[in-house]
């Protein structure tokens, strides 16, 4: 079997008294499409709005279309099983890189590359976009107050380290 390797294998974690950059590995995700009624059977109420994420039983849910949902477990969770014949399932996980961004500068440094208001106010825990950061899709999940985890293709997810790196060095 084929060892998993990170995109992100040669990047160091980028640390200041304001700002933390790293990859935050070990995750699955799987993208589950079709009748929600069988995804509402086997994990209980979905989210119902695009925009918010339901974080329960140590998986996180995002509604990421119409009857289309992500769902974020821990690495080796078996999140779509008994549901086979029922929707489509697309396991995501090894094709995705997950970045955390944490500390007071965090909003400040994604406010710098993607079009998304980030004041507190207006982008609290638990909200999420689909949106874009140098010309790469991700979608960009806050966690708390002044954290994100940023999901990026992995086959861009270096590019979109070396932009999060330079737009984080005023915070050195």
């Amino acid at each position: 079997m084929l060892e998993r390797r990170s995109a992100l294998a040669n990047a160091a974690p980028f640390r200041s008294k304001v700002l933390e950059l790293a990859e935050a590995p070990d995750f699955a995700l799987v993208q589950v499409a079709g009748e929600e009624t069988a995804t509402a059977a086997r994990f209980g109420a979905l989210p119902e709005k695009i925009r918010i994420a339901l974080a329960r039983d140590g998986q996180t849910i995002f509604r990421v279309g119409p009857r289309q949902f992500w769902f974020v477990g821990p690495m080796g969770a078996d999140i779509a099983n008994g549901l086979a014949d029922t929707v489509a399932i697309t396991p995501l996980g090894n094709s995705r890189t997950r970045i955390l961004i944490s500390g007071a500068a965090a909003r400040d440094v994604l406010a710098k590359g993607v079009a998304v208001d980030f004041h507190h106010g207006a982008f609290t825990p638990d909200q999420f976009a689909l949106t874009g950061l140098h010309h790469t899709p991700v979608l960009v999940h806050c966690i708390a107050a002044d954290a994100f985890h940023l999901y990026a293709m992995r086959t861009f997810s270096m590019s979109v380290w070396e932009w999060l790196v330079d737009a984080a060095r005023e915070f050195a």
